[in-house]
């Protein structure tokens, strides 16, 4: 058999990449828009491109102070409304335009349900084909299989884990094609960091 050695955070990227192809292979288009990239470019599009200015709404709060090194702004973070002051000027960014971005959504996902109904001709209003319709291509079961095992996996390490989620059990439909998955344990985690330190 084929083996393939990863870090639990590509193997986390592997789980990302056949969910994505299982769900566009039964329509369910309107997860484009969960792709890191895509909500960071539409984020961006819908984002005020100006300097900060005093009155300005930024992802943490709203501006009352701007200085030599420093921004102060205004917002509720637990522990009702406060004023913080921010050293980390270049990471403080504007909040995005919330009405438009709305707006937006709701007309990309008018058309990607139009794009279903021009591929399908059925009208699928947020809705999709489900992962066992025969007219969805058997690789997207078998995609979603492995990313059952990946994810149930990931389940048994996690200490919160529940037996009412998704992930506590696997549902395969082609039990014959067994897929084995062994996480990193800790001492690869740790070795994992130590290469992190000594490459910076």
């Amino acid at each position: 058999m084929a083996t393939i050695k990863l870090t639990n955070s590509q193997l986390r990227l592997i789980h990302n990449a056949l969910d994505f192809y299982a769900r566009i292979g039964t329509l369910q288009f309107e997860r484009i828009l969960d792709h890191p990239s895509i909500d960071s470019i539409f984020y961006d599009v819908i984002t005020p491109k100006k300097d900060l200015e005093v009155g300005d709404d930024t992802e943490r709060g709203k501006i009352v102070e701007i200085g030599k090194g420093y921004i102060k702004t205004k917002g509720t973070w637990g522990n009702g409304e406060e004023i913080k002051t921010w050293t980390d000027v270049e990471n403080i960014k504007l909040s995005p335009n919330w009405e438009e971005y709305h707006h937006k959504k709701d007309e990309i996902t008018y058309y990607l349900n139009y794009l279903k109904k021009l591929i399908s001709n059925i009208d699928f209003t947020n809705g999709n084909l489900g992962i066992y319709n025969d007219k969805v291509d058997e690789s997207c079961r078998e995609a979603y299989d492995i990313l059952q095992v990946i994810r149930h996996e990931f389940w048994k390490i996690n200490p919160n884990k529940s037996n009412m989620t998704v992930d506590s059990s696997c549902n395969l439909s082609h039990p014959e094609n067994k897929v084995d998955v062994k996480l990193d344990d800790i001492k690869d985690v740790r070795k994992q960091k130590l290469n992190k330190i000594k490459n910076v």
